[in-house]
């Protein structure tokens, strides 16, 4: 999911065997804490939502720093510098994802960004 929104709101990314990779570590790390999950047992919720909100807060920062960009300034980067996703970059984000911008589901998430 962390993926999926950074790829969505900054859509100039580049790297096929970045993104493979990338894939293929989330995959594994997801596998990583299910697993650890088994192991240990956690048996308190809080420990079980602060495991799985690290996770997701490790893979959105790694991502957001090296996630190569067609401007050579990763995501996070970017934002820094000011640059905010629009409907416009969304939707060439979910075009460059393979999913129609203008399908159901996708044009609902579209409209939650500003218009510029």
């Amino acid at each position: 999911m962390v993926y999926a929104v950074i790829a969505v709101c900054y859509p100039d990314w580049t790297g096929q065997a970045y993104h493979v990779m990338v894939i293929s570590v989330i995959a594994g790390g997801a596998f990583g804490v299910w697993a650890l999950h088994k192991v240990l047992d956690l048996g308190s919720g809080a420990a079980k939502i602060g495991l799985e909100a690290a996770f997701l807060l490790a893979i959105a920062l790694f991502l957001g720093y090296t996630m190569p960009q067609k401007s050579g300034k990763p995501p996070f980067q970017q934002w820094a510098e000011g640059v905010r996703p629009t409907r416009d970059t969304a939707r060439q984000g979910f075009d460059r994802l393979g999913v129609n911008p203008n399908g159901a589901a996708a044009a609902k998430i579209v409209d939650l960004f500003p218009k510029r």
